[in-house]
C-alpha cells in the first residue's frame, strides 16, 4: 500500500495499525475468524458448547468439563471443573474440626487416629481405678484424685 497523498509506501494499515506485509491475518480477516462458531476443547469430555472462536479462551477457563486440580494439600486429584465441589466435599485431604470439641483441625484421612490417640476430649479409663474421664483431665486425676493411687505416707519414719 502507499499512501496516495505522499506516496511512501505505508508501514502500518490505517485501519488496524497492523503491519503492513505481516503474515498475520488483516484486523477484518481476524473479526471474521473470531465470529465463527467453534466447538469446546473439552468436547471430548462432554462438553457440548458452541462458541465464538475469539471467545474460546474465556470459556474454556470456566467450561465445567475443563480439568483442575484439588486445592487440599496433600491431595493432588485432577476431576473436572464441575465435579470438584463434590470431591473436595468427600476429599479424604479436606481439613475438619475435631468432632470431639477439642479445638484441633484434621485432615478427614488422620480423625480416626486423631480420635484414638491424640484427642485431648477422648475418653479414656484409669489404669489404677478403672474410672473414665478425657484424656486432659486424666493427668490430674492420677495425681490427685484417684483413690487407688500411690501416696506417700505421712507418718514419720513410715517410708
Amino acid at each position: 500500500l502507499v499512501n496516495p497523498h505522499t506516496g511512501v509506501a505505508l508501514q502500518e494499515c490505517p485501519t488496524c495499525r497492523g503491519a503492513i506485509g505481516s503474515t498475520a491475518p488483516s484486523y477484518v480477516v481476524r473479526k471474521i475468524i473470531d465470529a465463527l462458531p467453534v466447538s469446546c476443547a473439552h468436547k471430548a469430555r462432554g462438553c457440548e458448547e458452541k462458541v465464538k472462536r475469539g471467545d474460546l479462551e474465556t470459556h474454556a477457563a470456566t467450561c465445567g468439563f475443563g480439568e483442575v486440580t484439588c486445592t487440599h494439600a496433600g491431595c493432588g486429584a485432577t476431576v473436572l471443573r464441575r465435579d470438584l465441589e463434590a470431591h473436595a466435599a468427600s476429599c479424604e485431604w479436606r481439613v475438619v474440626p475435631c468432632p470431639e470439641g477439642c479445638g484441633e483441625d484434621v485432615t478427614w484421612r488422620d480423625l480416626e487416629g486423631h480420635l484414638a490417640t491424640e484427642c485431648r476430649k477422648r475418653e479414656v479409663e484409669c489404669e489404677k481405678c478403672g474410672t473414665k474421664r478425657t484424656a486432659e483431665e486424666s493427668e490430674e486425676h492420677r495425681k490427685r484424685h484417684c483413690p487407688d493411687r500411690e501416696v506417700e505416707c505421712e507418718v514419720a519414719g513410715c517410708g
